[in-house]
């Protein structure tokens, strides 16, 4: 199953490259959990990357995971949702000791993450519990889910997870935001989606261009780990637009959320990695990261929310007449049960010799885009032209032509 979970979520391989740049600015925390995970930078970032680890990028991720571990410790909630947390230290920090904290992620990093932090927090004096927990964040379902037995207002917290989420992805995430602050108050806080525009400019001219090209190595890498356009959602800045803050407020406000923005200066500690800078650089960086936010994200009390479609328990249901395959979807295909997905077409495809497969989706509600590369499979071993879909929503399609599949696949 992990074999088949890395497959439909390669995005997962992308979440130890932010433990690799703390552990290079000095986080002994992340030192400590690379030891255990057997993380090394060459393995992380593939062969000749090493220039990947500049002290820009250090610096960069340093500066956000340490000032989101400070506003979430200013926050009067009680609960600490962290939205991808991926291989990172923060339920090891003792300043969030004394707050329940719940780790969501997918479950080939939960399974890596649950074990060892329950080992690492055995020796530290932690008063509030820490856990982890898989989740799709698409999947209200799921997300409500992993809040089960939480009460009082909750503060649910992104980063990097933004970044490896499609624009259909990011809706479906803001709108189980609002269902979770609505029914337990609280705020969601994420970075400015303008803060790598800002961070770029500033990075320039600080380091020079070199520390740029190392920068988008890095970028591009991580990019091809995990099998997905970085960026590719108005939550997140996109190179070389100009209107990104508005067209964040606008998908926002669609899902009855409003954001305010939140000083990092105010917030941000002396970085370790700032000392291996020249007094000017460390200068111009501390007014860089001074200059950026946060946003503070809540629930619009005005918004009226539509009616939503949903399709039930996700189903899968194959069925071979010769050479050409039926597959018959209900629910949703997200990052959860596209595996499920994958494992019923290879085992019919491992069985017969298939020339052709038809995909009925009259009864799917939603497919993310590890739903899509089982699909993008499908199509790499029948043949170009060789995967029809039939019955897909008003939705899914939106998603076909988002992402190009549109191109890839015989939609009917």
């Amino acid at each position: 199953m992990d074999e088949l979970r890395a497959r439909t979520n390669p995005s997962y391989n992308s979440a130890k490259s932010t433990l690799v740049y703390l552990m290079g600015a000095g986080d002994e925390n992340a030192a400590m959990m690379a030891g255990e995970l057997h993380i090394e930078p060459d393995e992380t970032f593939g062969e000749g990357q090493k220039s990947a680890l500049s002290l820009g990028m250090m610096a960069q991720v340093d500066a956000f995971h340490e000032t989101m571990n400070r506003l979430l410790a200013a926050v009067p909630e009680q609960t600490v949702v962290d939205l991808g947390c991926g291989y990172t230290p923060r339920a090891l920090w003792e300043g969030l000791s004394a707050k329940r904290f719940i780790g969501c992620d997918l479950p080939i990093v939960i399974d890596d993450m649950a074990p060892l932090m329950k080992k690492l927090l055995a020796g530290k004096n932690r008063p509030a519990p820490a856990e982890y927990k898989a989740a799709d964040f698409t999947n209200y379902d799921s997300l409500r889910a992993a809040l089960n037995g939480v009460e009082g207002p909750v503060c649910l917290t992104s980063e990097g997870t933004l970044t490896y989420l499609t624009q259909s992805e990011v809706r479906q995430l803001c709108a189980n935001v609002r269902r979770v602050l609505t029914e337990f108050g609280g705020r969601w806080l994420t970075p400015d989606p303008e803060a790598g525009k800002r961070t770029i400019g500033t990075l320039r001219a600080v380091m020079g261009e070199e520390a740029i090209k190392n920068m988008m190595s890095a970028f591009n890498t991580l990019s091809t780990q995990s099998d997905v356009t970085v960026g590719n959602n108005d939550l997140v800045m996109r190179f070389g637009e100009s209107d990104s803050f508005e067209k964040a407020t606008a998908l926002l406000s669609e899902n009855g959320l409003k954001a305010k923005p939140l000083p990092m200066g105010e917030y941000m500690p002396e970085l370790k990695v700032f000392s291996r800078l020249n007094e000017q650089q460390r200068e111009s960086m501390k007014n860089l990261y001074a200059g950026l936010t946060v946003w503070e994200i809540t629930p619009d009390p005005d918004w009226k929310e539509p009616v939503r479609e949903t399709g039930g328990a996700f189903g899968v249901e194959t069925a071979v007449n010769g050479t050409e395959l039926t597959v018959t979807l209900r629910g949703r295909v997200d990052s959860l049960t596209a595996p499920e997905f994958l494992a019923a077409f290879e085992k019919v495809a491992g069985e017969n010799t298939l020339t052709a497969a038809t995909v009925d989706m009259s009864g799917l509600e939603y497919i993310s885009s590890a739903g899509l590369r089982v699909l993008l499979i499908m199509t790499k071993r029948l043949g170009a032209g060789n995967v029809v879909v039939t019955g897909a929503n008003e939705l899914v399609r939106s998603i076909f032509e988002q992402t190009g599949y549109e191109d890839i696949l015989t939609l009917r």
